[in-house]
């Protein structure tokens, strides 16, 4: 029997300074670049004789790792009153609300980089009491983008990575950290019996907790299989199974193309299509967010099909409870997809794709006509022999008698 570990006062030490906690703990590289810039800005704002009141010394410099550390520390020692900086800091913030500086749906993110560090740390802050001091949110009136504007972006750019990115974004509805994940491993193609794709599995997150398969539509396939090729003619092989979904064009070695690089092309390809072109009298944003639009077209065209609810919701990564199972190979063990095919039409952009849908569905249903024919014609043929049988089985008992 292996033995225990022994706990003692000398190797129960720090895993990792505060800095660094908060650091692992975010994990996506956008996400975490925000996180530092706001973070920054609150600590600097706060006064250096509140340190010397509580711990008897004030920050040495204002870098952001030795005021994440300060911070931290007062709050292990003085939980009330880093409580009672957040809060000041919460109503200073809110006042930007009310002057309409800053939008309340945008409120919390200013709060969100706090509570990552605390968090990270094990400190523990009444973020429920906090909470109440919030603005109240408004109702979102961002849009998602419409079949016409997507369909000019794939128009307009020659540029198949474009192409790609505008039909998988739209197609399946991830967020925009997503593409720091993807691998070619990552998408699974079903196909009709005359070898077109029918569709596609695409897992999310591969390799987190929070991972989770969505799909695909055949128009997204098959401008994958159009990127393949131009793959191969660029690297020479086609991409093996763990290389990035989406590479880079500026080295000759396959580096991927993150969220990061992909929102600098859409917001290329809505500026091209004058949807990026100045802010008018009174707006401070555009209305719709240039990766998250993909995504609240997801969610509308799915719910335009009467896609089944919790199903819409699982494919977008929400928590719902349903059977999360993730070793699928194979298209029936994708028992979501017979939903998803209900918005295909919806989703498929180019009017070229659609044409190609239409007929392969006409085939698809000329096919299941000709099968409901042939059983028919084949039950007439029994019926027909059944009658035979009884008509001999009478004549021989007439014929006996």
């Amino acid at each position: 029997m292996p033995s225990c570990v022994e706990l003692t006062i000398e190797n129960i030490q720090e895993i990792e300074d505060p800095y660094n906690a908060f650091v692992n703990s975010v994990r996506n590289t956008e996400t975490l670049r925000k996180y530092k810039n706001q973070l920054h800005v609150f600590l600097k704002l706060i006064p250096g004789k509140i340190y010397e009141d509580v711990l008897g010394k004030t920050p040495e410099n204002d870098t952001l790792e030795h005021l994440s550390t300060m911070f931290v520390e007062l709050a292990d020692k003085d939980s009330k009153t880093v409580y009672n900086i957040i809060a000041t800091y919460i109503k200073e913030d809110r006042k930007k609300v009310e002057q309409k500086l800053l939008r309340p749906n945008s409120f919390s993110n200013h709060i969100k980089s706090i509570r990552k560090l605390l968090d990270a740390n094990a400190i523990a802050i009444s973020w429920k009491s906090l909470h109440q001091l919030y603005p109240r949110g408004s109702v979102s009136k961002d849009r998602a983008y419409t079949r016409d504007e997507l369909q000019k972006m794939i128009n307009t750019s020659p540029d198949l990575v474009d192409k790609v990115i505008v039909a998988l974004f739209s197609s399946a509805g991830f967020r925009l950290e997503s593409w720091d994940y993807f691998i070619w491993k990552d998408v699974i193609f079903f196909k009709n019996d005359d070898d077109t794709f029918k569709g596609g599995a695409l897992l999310v997150y591969h390799g987190d907790p929070e991972s989770y398969w969505t799909h695909i539509t055949p128009e997204a396939c098959n401008l994958l299989q159009e990127y393949r090729e131009l793959w191969k003619s660029q690297i020479g092989v086609y991409p093996n199974p763990k290389d990035p979904l989406l590479k880079t064009t500026k080295t000759p070695v396959v580096r991927r193309l993150k969220g990061f690089g992909v929102k600098r092309r859409v917001d290329r390809l809505a500026r091209r299509i004058g949807m990026r072109n100045g802010l008018v009298d009174g707006q401070s944003r555009y209305d719709v967010p240039l990766d998250h639009g993909f995504r609240k077209y997801f969610n509308t065209m799915l719910r335009r099909a009467k896609v089944d609810y919790l199903d819409k919701e699982d494919m977008m990564g929400h928590t719902t409870g349903l059977e999360k199972h993730y070793e699928r190979y194979n298209e029936e063990d994708f028992e979501r997809f017979s939903e998803y095919e209900k918005a295909i039409p919806f989703r498929t952009i180019s009017d070229t794709e659609r044409v190609k849908l239409e007929n392969v569905n006409l085939r698809r249903e000329k096919t299941e006509l000709q099968k409901t024919q042939e059983k028919l014609e084949h039950a007439l043929v029994k019926i027909d022999e059944l009658w035979a049988d009884k008509q001999r089985m009478e004549n021989s008992t007439y014929t006996y008698d």
